[in-house]
């Protein structure tokens, strides 16, 4: 497995290409892949495969008390409880996608070896061009046909995969509660943050201009690759990689390996022991309850990342 530096024709002679014309191919690999990736990230009921048991917990009211004669005092009123909510719904497939097949090595691009004109190999070709393209798919920025969490229900560049959002952050609305209306339902929640799945689109980026490498034709000629036949060999060789070949493939996790993309889901709960409030309704009718406070805190956070294995 070598990089080679393929050979183009200038227009008068044939020219081994530099290392900045090799960068504009792998850009253009990079920018292929976002038409039709072999991994894909969903929005699932539950059962997510990737995410873990991501929780939202919140605060609540404690039972109310009651007396005939006085005021419940704190110490005999319930304390604030939590409620835990699982969301489980990000689950990964891959579709598995078999090597290119090479017709008498006239798949791949040609070098100069010293002496002779060759194809280069498969593996020729993965550390030239597709190896690199790899390492920028999965660096965390926003690449065409990777996937990224975002709060918004919108993204420029961007495709929501589902209203339904992948997590919710909620807490408990301490406006909600009042000590006139105690009994007060125990659970009153806000929503504070929802977190949807967002797969970034080829037109992240523009088709990359290339300088045209040669391949050897079915007459054994040499002939410049023209930009349908680059891309189609550019994504066959890159779905079968990414999806198929152990160092090469292209994975996410939640909290896993892996750079992380777009926003964190955070769980944050407010901090608080409890405000404890009284309401009289009459002269045997003595009520005390404990409502949530206190300050938002960070919980827990999960996020998505993009890895290679």
């Amino acid at each position: 497995m070598t990089v080679r530096s393929p050979l183009y024709w200038d227009g008068s002679a044939l020219r081994e290409m530099s290392t900045a014309q090799v960068n504009e191919i792998v850009n253009r690999a990079v920018y292929v892949y976002g038409s039709n990736p072999p991994v894909s990230v969903t929005v699932v009921g539950s059962g997510g495969n990737i995410s873990p048991n991501m929780t939202d917990t919140r605060m609540t009211a404690g039972a109310y008390s009651s007396r005939v004669d006085r005021f419940p005092t704190q110490g005999e009123t319930a304390e604030p409880g939590t409620v835990t909510v699982t969301y489980d719904k990000i689950s990964q497939s891959v579709t598995s996608v078999g090597a290119p097949t090479d017709t008498n090595s006239k798949l791949y691009p040609v070098y100069y070896d010293g002496s002779d004109i060759r194809a280069m190999s498969r593996a020729d070709t993965f550390d030239t061009f597709v190896s690199p393209a790899i390492n920028t798919l999965v660096d965390g920025n926003d690449r065409p046909g990777t996937f990224r969490i975002h709060t918004g229900t919108s993204l420029s560049n961007h495709t929501r995969i589902s209203s339904t959002p992948v997590f919710t952050d909620t807490r408990a609305n301490t406006g909600a509660y009042t000590a006139n209306a105690i009994p007060e339902a125990l659970d009153q929640p806000t929503t504070i943050t929802n977190y949807y799945l967002f797969r970034t689109n080829q037109s992240i980026m523009s088709a990359p201009s290339f300088t045209a490498p040669l391949q050897i034709d079915g007459s054994n000629n040499l002939q410049q690759y023209s930009s349908s036949t680059l891309d189609s060999f550019l994504l066959g060789i890159l779905r079968y990689y990414t999806s198929s070949v152990t160092g090469s493939r292209i994975r996410y996790s939640v909290n896993g390996s892996g750079n992380n993309r777009g926003s964190a889901m955070v769980n944050t709960k407010l901090d608080g022991s409890g405000n404890y409030q009284t309401h009289q309704v009459n002269a045997n009718d003595y009520r005390a309850q404990e409502f949530p406070n206190g300050t938002a805190v960070t919980v827990s956070s999960w996020n998505l990342r993009i890895y290679r294995t």
